[in-house]
């Protein structure tokens, strides 16, 4: 049997790529759209509530400016946070790993190597489904704090996408067993 000779060089970090500079993929537009009615009928439920309270209980009707005043603020505010996420995401499919890039304040880095990947969901929501749009699940070895989810991808990119890592973890199964 030879012996191998160990080695343990420092690796320079410079030279690593870097991988913000890999030009992600960004939601398609219509998740915008998407995102609007979602958000609509979340403040909806809230703004009928609001009213419900302010018409049968007297003393918060006095208060009304006030409760209306943060309403609309948090309308503004809600609709401004979830539009500056909106432009944030993005992701990309490489040769060994998958990346998804996402957050406003913290903003977040996930990259999965392809052979973490466990299993892959496609999933259509009724509104997704209606712009032909549809969203990606990665599950990892890794646990939850591993998982991706991608949404927004028209369904037929998504579909194309999960059959290529499908492949791509078959051939990575396919090796395993072949070196074993």
């Amino acid at each position: 049997m030879p012996t191998e000779t160990f080695t343990n060089e420092v690796i320079d970090i410079n030279s690593l790529p870097k991988y913000e500079e890999i030009e992600l993929q960004h939601p398609h537009s219509n998740y915008w759209k998407i995102i609007c009615i979602n958000l609509s009928i979340f403040l909806s439920i809230i703004g009928i509530g609001a009213a419900v309270l302010l018409i049968f209980i007297k003393e918060i009707s006095a208060y009304a400016f006030l409760i209306i005043a943060v309403y609309v603020a948090l309308l503004a505010i809600l609709f401004l946070l979830y539009r500056i996420s909106f432009k944030k995401r993005g992701y990309a499919i490489r040769t060994h790993d998958v990346i998804y890039k996402s957050g406003i304040i913290a903003e977040s880095t996930t990259i999965v190597p392809l052979n973490r990947i466990q299993h892959i969901e496609l999933n259509e929501g009724i509104l997704s489904r209606a712009f032909h749009l549809g969203s990606l699940q990665l599950f990892t070895a890794g646990g939850q704090t591993g998982h991706i989810h991608i949404s927004g991808i028209p369904i037929e990119e998504a579909k194309n996408i999960r059959d290529l890592l499908l492949k791509k973890l078959d051939l990575i199964d396919n090796q395993t067993v072949a070196s074993a």
